[in-house]
């Protein structure tokens, strides 16, 4: 049976990094999730891949349709 975290605890597990970066990477599809009803969960074994060989940078911010659009 799979050990299910929360993004809160997983975060915490990750050493403190912030829920909001997690939630980008679980956005961005770097990190696979577990999903029951609107809730995520990281398993146990998805936090040791990433403990043992990290995330991406989610790089530079991306430009908004509007800054794009309104480029010389």
């Amino acid at each position: 049976m799979a050990v299910l975290l929360s993004v809160e605890k997983s975060a915490q597990v990750l050493g403190g990094i912030s829920i909001w970066t997690l939630r980008k990477h679980v956005g961005r599809g770097n990190v696979k999730v577990t999903r029951i009803g609107r809730r995520v969960f990281l398993d146990a074994e998805e936090l040791e891949r990433i403990r043992r060989d990290g995330l991406p940078s989610l790089g530079q911010f991306r430009k908004s349709e509007f800054e794009r659009r309104n480029e010389i």
